[in-house]
């Protein structure tokens, strides 16, 4: 199977808070690129969902107090059941702010430096 994604994905666990139909779910990520994300949730999400998403950027579990969280808006494309009960849900990033983007690609140079 070829991989046709655009952007390398980093593996990476951080913090994920998702607003969808007015409820806010929270989740923790299994990889992260500059055009989307996994991540784990305790509930499903249906494909084609738009919503809202904010990460908090860590470096090595540390939470940067100065940062924002990284938050852009979200499709879900697509969503799955785990072994034990949870649901991973892929996501791709929508209409990102320029300086959201850049926070973000900042982000992952930082993790690639330390692979």
């Amino acid at each position: 199977m070829d991989n046709r994604r655009e952007n390398p994905r980093a593996h990476v666990t951080i913090a994920a808070e998702l607003e969808a139909d007015g409820d806010t779910l929270s989740g923790e990520t299994r990889d992260l690129s500059a055009g989307g994300v996994s991540v784990l949730l305790e509930q499903s999400l249906a494909e084609g969902l738009i919503l809202e998403l904010a990460l908090i950027l860590t470096e090595d579990g540390i939470e940067q107090a100065d940062e924002e969280p990284f938050c852009t808006k979200a499709a879900v494309m697509w969503a799955a059941p785990t072994d034990d009960g949870h649901t991973m849900v892929g996501l791709r990033f929508k209409d990102t702010a320029p300086q959201q983007l850049q926070r973000l690609q900042r982000f992952l140079r930082a993790l690639s430096a330390v692979a």
